[in-house]
């Protein structure tokens, strides 16, 4: 095979499971060269017997980030290390990457090819046919557009290898159609928080430090007003131009392994979220090297027979950004910017200014949906700004404008806030919170539900063989409220909320106030990359690890109810509804630090960190934890300090006096008398 008539050292991105590895330099290339080598199969190089015979090239890294580098590095180590040999298919072509040589710097790496018999010849020189690089096929030429015959309805559909050529005129390739965004926005209809969560959660996979949530108004030249849009900013590590390709295309591989330190997997995210919210969303996202502008629109793709997603990146050049020509053509980067700013609200000075606000060096991704869904004549959504330096009562919210609540076996309540109120879900979304999270322009003071309960409990158990571990403990407002249940998280994310399990499904009073927090992770991860979590991850799959997790959570619960109801005096207001510990979170470091039981935290500034009162450390004291299968309330009933009493009667404790205790029983009969009528009589009576 001759060397190919190109400019010199082209470019190579190196891929591995539709995840980019680096951006490469190839010396000594091919004929054709493709521009994306994505790896198919790595093997043992004792496997492979025909090297030597084969021509060869060589890869330098051209690294768009400091992740391209390590990645570059982590994937010679591991060829190095177990002598191994990368295989990348492309068409009639196959490329084999060879392991570095042990004193090797990784300045460059050997790569033999070779050519199918499908390959042409011609004077004497081999060519392999190529159909393009991924961003070629997924965005289509300039020519393509003006025929509206854009290549965008297949997200990087690669023709597998064939001994026998096929004409692509008799291959079958999935298409997809405009109306497809409308139905996929249908994964979040039973709740249109979901749709947000989704975004959220992309922001806490992109390591996101503070998420920014608003709903404000801007003058749209199609619609001739201003319409509402709602936008989701945030400053995580953004995205390279694949990694944008990936986002808003479909159909791409699922990971092979549960990621414990990521939420998103099913490659839907996004679009269900942004589709169910409006009908157009504008994604400008940045990382240390590069940027780009993606456009996911229903309204660009009405009367189209195939999809188009309009793509514009840029690399940066010194203190400024040009267009990248490594993954479009300064044409198609030029008629995309086109459509952009023709279907949008946004003029090249709005999407300036929006870059802007990633100032110098700094990345993050900014998600702009507009078009919001509506609710007859109004919007799905409703929202206001708060007062601001108001009281917690006056901060600004999005809220569903039906106020409908979720459907809950055994449910009576009608006071359930989150299912309508973004801020109220949004304090509880993470087990774990370590986000800053923005809402309407004011913070969401998180409330991680496991350090706010009272007279807290934890169980271990296990399931299938994996432990679960469930903390247990009385809300005084929730109780108000008429509300109880678990809240399931996976990967520190809610999944599930007010989940009745046990008896407080079948009687409206068992386990009031009752709280059940646990993480699932472990249990619900069933191998293979196979989870038990519906892709919409507002519910878990029916299957045999759920259906024991609610068994076991139903007795647990019982138990705590039937040792530890009687004890629960209604008095509204005083002490002894407090937390068995106060916490409070640090602004810098994220961190929960604990307080005394008695310690108003009302008292703290809105900003507080480690070095103040009452902790008066510093950020790299070790976050405290309660020790766990321990019981934290100050005093706990024993078996020998419970005595029998008449059904209608409070059951005391030893340590109480004669005097307290018979003002104690007088107190219970009266407050306690609504909670006991239905309980079974098994449930009243003492051991």
């Amino acid at each position: 095979m001759g060397e190919a008539n190109l400019a010199p050292d082209p470019y190579v991105l190196l891929m591995k499971d539709n995840k980019p590895i680096c951006r490469t330099q190839c010396l000594k290339p091919p004929a054709e060269l493709p521009k994306c080598w994505s790896l198919s199969d790595i093997v043992p190089r004792a496997r492979v017997h025909i090297l030597g015979d084969l021509p060869s090239c060589f890869l330098s890294p051209a690294p768009e980030s400091s992740r391209d580098r390590s990645e570059w590095c982590r994937f010679l180590t591991y060829l190095r290390k177990k002598d191994s040999v990368g295989i990348a298919k492309v068409k009639s072509c196959q490329f084999y990457i060879l392991p570095p040589d042990e004193d090797s710097n990784f300045s460059h790496v050997q790569v033999v090819y070779r050519v199918e018999k499908t390959c042409s010849g011609n004077d004497g020189q081999e060519h392999c046919e190529d159909n393009g690089s991924p961003s070629d096929r997924f965005q289509g030429s300039l020519e393509d557009h003006h025929r509206g015959n854009t290549a965008t309805e297949t997200c990087q559909r690669h023709q597998p290898l064939a001994a026998k050529q096929v004409p692509p005129s008799e291959k079958n390739y999935a298409q997809a159609h405009p109306s497809y965004l409308e139905t996929l926005g249908q994964v979040h209809y039973a709740w249109i928080f979901g749709a947000i969560a989704e975004l959220v959660d992309n922001s806490r996979d992109a390591e996101a430090t503070r998420l920014d949530i608003s709903i404000e108004e801007i003058y749209s030249k199609r619609a001739g007003k201003e319409i509402p849009m709602l936008s989701v900013i945030d400053d995580g590590h953004g995205m390279i131009h694949q990694e944008v390709e990936k986002m808003v295309c479909f159909g791409h591989k699922k990971p092979e392994a549960d990621d414990p330190d990521r939420i998103g997997r099913f490659g839907v995210g996004f679009k269900t979220g942004a589709m169910r919210l409006g009908r157009d969303a504008l994604v400008i996202t940045q990382t240390n090297d590069s940027r780009s502008i993606a456009f996911l629109s229903q309204s660009l793709n009405e009367g189209k027979d195939n999809l188009e997603i309009p793509i514009v990146s840029y690399r940066r050049k010194g203190q400024f950004m040009e267009v990248d020509t490594s993954v479009q053509s300064e044409a198609l980067a030029k008629y995309n910017l086109k459509v952009i700013k023709e279907f949008s609200p946004f003029d090249k000075y709005l999407i300036g200014a929006k870059a802007g606000l990633f100032r110098e060096n700094r990345t993050g991704t900014q998600i702009f949906i507009w078009n919001l869904d509506e609710w007859g004549s109004q919007y799905c959504l409703e929202w206001d700004r708060g007062l601001t330096g108001g009281s917690s009562f006056h901060k600004g919210d999005i809220l569903v404008r039906s106020r409908r609540l979720r459907s809950r076996p055994g449910q009576i309540s009608k006071t359930v806030f989150l299912d309508y109120s973004l801020r109220s879900y949004l304090e509880v979304i993470f087990l774990v919170p370590r986000i800053r999270i923005y809402l309407q322009g004011s913070l969401v003071k998180s409330r991680p539900l496991a350090k706010y309960l009272n007279q807290t409990s934890e169980a271990t158990g296990s399931i299938m063989g994996k432990r679960v571990h469930l903390t247990l403990g009385r809300s005084q407002l929730e109780f108000e409220q008429a509300n109880c249940g678990i809240f399931l998280y996976w990967h520190g994310r809610l999944i599930e909320a007010y989940k009745r399990v046990g008896g407080m499904i079948h009687n409206g009073d068992w386990g009031r106030g009752v709280i059940g927090v646990i993480d699932v992770t472990d249990l619900m991860n069933e191998g293979n990359g196979r989870v038990g979590v519906h892709n919409a991850k507002q519910s878990f799959l029916d299957c045999e690890p759920y259906a024991r997790l609610e068994a076991w959570l139903g007795v647990k619960a019982d138990e705590y109810w039937t040792n530890n109801f009687e004890t629960l005096k209604l008095k509204k207001g005083g002490s002894l509804y407090k937390p068995d510990h106060e916490w409070v979170q640090c602004d810098k470091c994220r961190k929960w630090r604990m307080l005394s039981s008695g310690f108003d935290v009302k008292t703290l500034p809105e900003e507080w960190f480690c070095y103040m009162g009452p902790f008066n450390g510093s950020c790299e004291i070790p976050e405290q934890k309660v020790d766990r299968g321990v019981i934290t309330v100050s005093a706990k009933q024993t078996r020998q300090d419970i005595k029998d009493v008449d059904d209608d009667a409070m059951i005391s404790s030893d340590g109480i006096s004669d005097e307290d205790s018979n003002q104690t029983e007088r107190d219970g009969k009266r407050d306690l008398k609504r909670l006991r009528k239905g309980l079974p009589r098994a449930c009243k009576k003492g051991p």
